[in-house]
């Protein structure tokens, strides 16, 4: 939904999401929203303390800004900078932002603002919804993987050495304040991996975002990308807001991802392309299974390879293989997988632990 407003008296266009789940909450995408956070974020929460949680590579960049903004309409605004990188989402890192919390004397009726990429939005989150048992958290992603991804849908958690993600909770945000040109400052790389996000929503539900991004060629085109992404994810999470059933689609890709993710120890493969190379091989067995449409494979390579996204792991497929039956996808003897039948129409097969081997090989097509 596109509307037009005034806001300090200029006249602006932004593009409107409901997210209608537990706890309803805006998503804004406008360029140069930034520039304007503290008034929108006046406009949803009346906190007297705020807390702004970033990276050291955003705070250099934007923070400063941000917090100029926000004192504009708050009484005390602080600062809390992570190291970046998985290393800070993690049981060691969490009691130091309660503990800071508590020190500025924080109660339910403030606020947390989540401010960077997809890391920082999941342990916020976390945050929030477990100090004190919960205060309000609002999300300002600064990454297109952030922004179409780990921002939308209240999941957030924190990782333990056995894997990503085992601990966490289902907390929505407030508010998502999403600002496209702060994707002007991404390396190259990192906007791919925001990419391989945007190209799994496509392929589990629409081939028309597909051709979208086989045809992209300009940033004049992305705010239109994203918002379709969002808009995707919202009414899967709407559905089934704390994955039953089909939530369980937005997870194409990601168990396989997850497994080398871990095995790398999160240096080697960044998010986004583990998920590109998890795709890819599931899409790959589809089709050896006759479970998906022929051609979807070569399709699928052809997008990633225009976005430098892997599609192929060299690691042994048994340690590959260990890490996803510990997926939190796997239950008894079980595991669900994410599969599609063509572009766009994704699907969820449950299969039996010991026959998902069939699922990861390379010597198939």
């Amino acid at each position: 939904m596109l509307k037009l407003k005034y806001l300090g008296g200029r006249k602006l266009s932004v593009k409107e999401l409901i997210c209608n789940t537990s706890k309803s909450y805006k998503v804004l995408i406008e360029k140069d929203i930034l520039n304007y956070s503290g008034v929108h974020i006046k406009n949803f929460s009346n906190a007297k303390k705020v807390l702004v949680v970033t990276d050291d590579n955003v705070a250099g960049l934007y923070a400063a800004r941000v917090v100029s903004h926000l004192k504009k309409h708050f009484h005390e605004v602080y600062l809390f900078v992570l190291k970046s990188g998985e290393e800070s989402k993690s049981l060691d890192i969490a009691p130091k932002l309660y503990n800071y919390l508590a020190d500025k004397f924080f109660d339910r009726q403030d606020l947390i603002i989540s401010f960077g990429g997809g890391v920082v939005g999941d342990i916020a989150g976390f945050i929030a919804s477990t100090y004190k048992r919960g205060i309000d958290f609002i999300q300002i992603p600064t990454s297109l993987l952030a922004q179409v991804d780990a921002s939308i849908g209240g999941k957030n958690g924190i990782n333990l050495e056995h894997g990503k993600n085992l601990i966490g909770t289902f907390y929505q945000p407030k508010l998502v304040l999403i600002d496209p040109i702060l994707l002007n400052t991404l390396p190259k790389s990192d906007f791919n991996d925001g990419m391989a996000e945007i190209i799994k929503c496509a392929m589990i539900k629409s081939d028309k975002l597909f051709e979208k991004i086989v045809g992209f060629k300009t940033s004049d085109e992305l705010e239109e990308i994203i918002y379709e992404s969002i808009d995707i994810k919202r009414k899967i999470v709407e559905a089934d807001e704390f994955e039953s059933c089909e939530r369980k689609l937005l997870n194409f890709g990601h168990t396989i991802g997850h497994s080398i993710e871990k095995i790398y120890e999160y240096k080697k493969y960044s998010h986004g392309k583990a998920v590109s190379i998890g795709m890819a091989t599931i899409v790959r067995a589809g089709e050896f299974l006759n479970l998906t449409e022929p051609g979807c494979y070569n399709k699928l390579i052809c997008v990633l390879k225009k976005f430098d996204l892997p599609y192929e792991f060299t690691c042994p497929i048994k340690d590959v293989l260990e890490n996803c039956l510990n997926d939190k996808k796997a239950y008894l003897d079980y595991i669900d997988l994410v599969l599609i039948h063509s572009i766009g129409r994704g699907f969820i097969k449950k299969i039996l632990k010991s026959k998902l081997k069939e699922y990861i090989r390379r010597d198939i097509l």
